[in-house]
C-alpha cells in the first residue's frame, strides 16, 4: 500500500471546479477545507441511504486548516452530531495510482449524549460509526461523500459554503426573558463562539457556570451540552434566574443576529446578548499599586457575591510576591506589575507559583488559575481598610471574562 502523501494547504482550500453541463460561467465548489458541511444522508453497512427525519437537527461537519505553521496536513474537526458537540482531528492524502482522495479521522468524539432523545441518539451513534470507519471523500459541486467501507456520509454545503464567522467573539448576556416576564441579572454571563464552537461561564446570580455547545444549521442554531455549576446555597432572590437559564438550556435555540445584538430564543425563554462585557455603573478607577499593610478578601465574583469556602478568599503583595488563600489552601508567585490598560495596571507572575496541597472540598475557586491569565489590577480608595482592588481580564475563545473584587480588611 502507498504512503499517505499530505496535502498542501493550498491544495486543501482551492479544489477543482466542477465542469459545468451547460454553457456559462461556472460556479466555484466550497472549499473542503472552512465550509460547514450538513449531513442529507446517512447509509450504514448494508442498509439503504438514510435522511433525517424533519423534527431531528441534522448533524454537521467541519474541516479547519491548524493556525500553526509547520502542523502538515493535519486538520482540526468539528461541528455536531445533531444534539452534541463533534470534535477530533483529520488527515487528508492521496493514495494508489490513481492517486485517490483519502480522508482519515482520529480521536472523532461525540461530546456528552445526556440530551439527545431516542431518535436522534440512534442517528448519533450511525454518525459517529461511520466517521470514525471514513477512508476517502469525493466532492462534487456543493455536495461531499465521505466512505466508510461499505457504509457512507453524504453532506451538502450550507447557504455561502463558508462558516459563519460574524459570531465570532465573546458576548455578554443582558437579559434573560422566561415566561414571559424579565429576571434579575446579578452577575456577569458570557457566551463565546469560534466557528461551530459555543463555549458559556460565568454567573447569572450566586453559582458559577460552565458548558460547551455548537452552531448548527441554516437558519443557525446553538444546542448546548450538560452545564456545570458550583453548588452554593443561593439567596431565594437568585435562584429564580438560574433556575430559568437552565432551563433555557436544555433545548436549541434559534440564533438571530442584529447589528451589536444577539438574540438566543427557545421555548422555555429568551437571552439577549451583546458583543463583550458591559460597562459598570462604577466610577473609573484610578491606576494604583496595592497597600503592602493590606489583606484583601474577596467579596463579589462576576458581580455575584463570592462563593462560601473553607476560609476567606484573600490576597496580599508584599516583597515582590502575590499570596493568598483560595479558599482552603495557601498559594503565592512572584509577580510584577506592568504597564497600564483600562486605567489599570497589569498584574503578570515572574516565576512558579505554589500551593499548599490540602485536601479540599469543591469551591469553584481558583485564584491561581486568575493571576495565571494576566490580569488588570485596579486599586480605589485610599490605603488601607476599606480599599477596593479589582482584577479583571477580558473573554478569550477558551475562558469567559473574569472580574474579581476584594476589599481590604
Amino acid at each position: 500500500m502507498s504512503a499517505l502523501l499530505p496535502l498542501t494547504l493550498a491544495v486543501l482550500t482551492s479544489l477543482p471546479t466542477p465542469t459545468p453541463s451547460a454553457p456559462g460561467p461556472a460556479t466555484p465548489s466550497p472549499a473542503l477545507v472552512g465550509t460547514t458541511w450538513v449531513l442529507q444522508t446517512v447509509q450504514p453497512a448494508g442498509s439503504a441511504p438514510i435522511t433525517p427525519g424533519t423534527r431531528l437537527t441534522r448533524p454537521t461537519l467541519t474541516l479547519t486548516a491548524p493556525t500553526l505553521s509547520g502542523s502538515g496536513a493535519d486538520l482540526t474537526l468539528g461541528g455536531s452530531t445533531g444534539c452534541s458537540p463533534l470534535s477530533g482531528e483529520a488527515r487528508l492524502g492521496t493514495t494508489g495510482p490513481l492517486k485517490t482522495a483519502t480522508l482519515l479521522l482520529r480521536g472523532v468524539q461525540g461530546g456528552s449524549s445526556q440530551t439527545c432523545t431516542d431518535a436522534a441518539l440512534s442517528l448519533r451513534e450511525d454518525y459517529l460509526n461511520l466517521l470514525r470507519a471514513t477512508t476517502r471523500y469525493s466532492l462534487n459541486g456543493d455536495t461531499l461523500i465521505l466512505n466508510a467501507g461499505k457504509g457512507r456520509l453524504t453532506f451538502r454545503a450550507t447557504t455561502g459554503g463558508r462558516m459563519n464567522t460574524t459570531l465570532n467573539g465573546a458576548w455578554t448576556v443582558t437579559r434573560l426573558n422566561a415566561a414571559g416576564r424579565d429576571l434579575p441579572i446579578s452577575g456577569l454571563l458570557n457566551v463565546s463562539f469560534d466557528g461551530p464552537k459555543v463555549t458559556l461561564g460565568g454567573s447569572v446570580g450566586c453559582n458559577a457556570l460552565r458548558g460547551t455547545g455548537s452552531l448548527l444549521g441554516n437558519p443557525a442554531r446553538v444546542t448546548f451540552g450538560p452545564v456545570s455549576s458550583t453548588r452554593m446555597a443561593c439567596p431565594p432572590t437568585q435562584a429564580p434566574a438560574e433556575t430559568a437559564l437552565n432551563s433555557l438550556l436544555r433545548a436549541p435555540l434559534t440564533v438571530t443576529q442584529a447589528g451589536t445584538t444577539l438574540t438566543l430564543s427557545g421555548a422555555a425563554g429568551t437571552l439577549t446578548l451583546t458583543r463583550g462585557p458591559q460597562p459598570t455603573a462604577t466610577p473609573a478607577p484610578t491606576p494604583a499599586t496595592p497597600d503592602p499593610a493590606a489583606t484583601y478578601t474577596l467579596t463579589r465574583v462576576n458581580g455575584a457575591p463570592a462563593p462560601v469556602t473553607a476560609r476567606p478568599v484573600s490576597l496580599t503583595f508584599r516583597d515582590g510576591r502575590v499570596g493568598g488563600v483560595d479558599g482552603c489552601n495557601n498559594v503565592g508567585a512572584p509577580y510584577a506589575l506592568r504597564g497600564t490598560v483600562s486605567g489599570g495596571t497589569v498584574l503578570s507572575l515572574t516565576g512558579p507559583a505554589f500551593t499548599t496541597r490540602v485536601a479540599c472540598p469543591e469551591t469553584g475557586v481558583n485564584l491561581i488559575g486568575l493571576l495565571d491569565r494576566t490580569p488588570t489590577l485596579t486599586v480605589q480608595g485610599a490605603a488601607g481598610r476599606g480599599q477596593t482592588l479589582t482584577l479583571t481580564v477580558p473573554a478569550t475563545a477558551a475562558a469567559p471574562a473574569e472580574r474579581w473584587e476584594f476589599q481590604a480588611r
